[in-house]
């Protein structure tokens, strides 16, 4: 009873949005969101989650490729990973709008454990197979994509809101650091004990996030509050007229069905340099590491709406300079490191802009489902994009297929670049005239 009292008079400007004045404010006052107790316990759980989840990806990508030798059957696996978040997703943000929101992720998170569990067990008894593989994995992600809008919702809330931009920021960067110590890790389990075991730690970190949600006290109902908020059809209808959203979602777009996927595809972009898991996890923590550098940089400027938006064009940028070195390599293997670091920057860049803008900057009634509609981009089209970049990997190669990635993302960060100029200049030119709203085309991104 003591603790959670504690928790809750620690947490309360949450709710408040400051810190009360008081005599010694400046040795009390929190510093960052780490300060807070509710954050910190989940950004703990999210670490040990992305870790497992990044040693799963590891095994299964390298035991599917193993099995296969076909990239194509390595994209149809991550299909069947991210494919549910097309209709999952948007699901999962209007019951966030709708419930509890820990209560919700504590039954999700279990519910995920389970198929992970089965396939661990399958491959530990040594009768693990490519379909089997594709079974479990839909089945778990059924849950994991109804489960990503309501996460996503409650890293906020643990905090008060002059420090949320930053509470996702430093959550990000978290997962950056699991992406990387989870797919070494998970590269060297796998050539030392065998993929069940990764597939084993994963289900249980699982557990250990519901675990952690039960015994947390969040500030307030982050979830019942939003309780008569407006339908699903008509929420996604009115958050799309929100320039934001829009710029939002191109880049989104872009992002995960070109670049993205090279994570899902990594076996076909190590097989240059060795057949073995352990250069899978390099070359995926090589994407970590770039993402982790890019960070602070991105910290220290993700203040609203527009610098977002900024942020998603810088991004898009990064990651066709990344694509291009790749496909450029002459096959040395720091230099394929270090464009995977360049895309991993980008990536940074253009998942912690989306989400903390529609986190955070969108109206309370509707945030649920743009959120939603956020991991709808970020998982569907990823796994559209698996499916493509693999069939041309094995079609027209590697080198033809990076190109023709690099020359569409290109286009994308132009686009981009175009939509936030114009708000800009009319930002500025209404600012000096002081005229009122912006015409079509050149609406104002907050």
């Amino acid at each position: 009873m003591r603790e959670s009292s504690r928790i809750r008079r620690t947490e309360m400007p949450a709710e408040s949005g400051r810190i009360e004045d008081r005599p010694g404010r400046d040795a009390h006052e929190p510093r960052g969101p780490l300060s807070f107790p509710a954050y910190r316990r989940i950004f703990i759980a999210r670490v040990i989650s992305s870790a497992g989840s990044y040693m799963q990806i590891v095994g299964a990508t390298w035991l599917v490729y193993q099995l296969s030798h076909s990239a194509t059957a390595v994209g149809l696996l991550a299909a069947l990973a991210l494919g549910p978040a097309l209709i999952g997703s948007p699901i999962g943000g209007a019951l966030a709008d709708r419930f509890d929101t820990r209560r919700l992720a504590i039954v999700l998170s279990l519910c995920q454990a389970v198929p992970i569990a089965v396939m661990a067990g399958l491959a530990f008894a040594d009768v693990l197979t490519v379909p089997w593989i594709y079974v479990c994995v839909l089945v778990g992600a059924i849950p994991f994509s109804l489960n990503q809008p309501v996460l996503a919702l409650i890293v906020p809330a643990t905090v008060p809101p002059r420090f949320r931009h930053l509470a996702v920021s430093r959550t990000s960067l978290a997962y950056n650091m699991t992406r990387l110590v989870g797919a070494v890790i998970g590269g060297a389990v796998v050539a030392a004990i065998g993929a069940g075991a990764a597939f084993a730690i994963n289900a249980a970190s699982y557990v250990v996030v519901a675990i952690v949600l039960g015994l947390t006290q969040l500030p307030g109902d982050t979830g019942s509050r939003r309780r008569h908020s407006v339908g699903v059809r008509r929420g996604l209808s009115r958050g799309w007229h929100f320039p934001t959203v829009q710029v939002v979602a191109v880049s989104a777009a872009v992002f995960f069905t070109l670049a993205a996927p090279l994570e899902q595809l990594m076996p076909g972009v190590a097989r240059k340099h060795s057949d073995s898991a352990l250069a899978v996890g390099v070359l995926l923590g090589a994407m970590g590491v770039g993402a982790l550098l890019a960070n602070p940089f991105l910290s220290r400027r993700l203040h609203d709406a527009g610098t977002s938006s900024r942020a998603l064009a810088t991004g898009l940028t990064v990651t066709a300079v990344g694509l291009f070195a790749l496909a450029m390599s002459p096959g040395h293997i720091a230099v394929d490191i270090g464009a995977l670091m360049v895309i991993g920057a980008g990536w940074e860049f253009v998942f912690v802009s989306g989400q903390s803008t529609l986190a955070i900057d969108i109206p309370d009634d509707i945030k649920g489902r743009m959120i939603g509609l956020f991991f709808v981009l970020v998982t569907a089209t990823t796994a559209v994009g698996a499916l493509v970049v693999g069939y041309l990997f094995d079609t027209i190669g590697l080198q033809a297929s990076l190109l023709l990635d690099t020359v569409v993302v290109a286009i994308g960060a132009a686009y981009v670049g175009i939509r936030v100029r114009k708000r800009d200049l009319w930002d500025t030119r209404s600012g000096q005239r002081g005229q009122g709203s912006p015409p079509e085309g050149v609406a104002r991104l907050e």
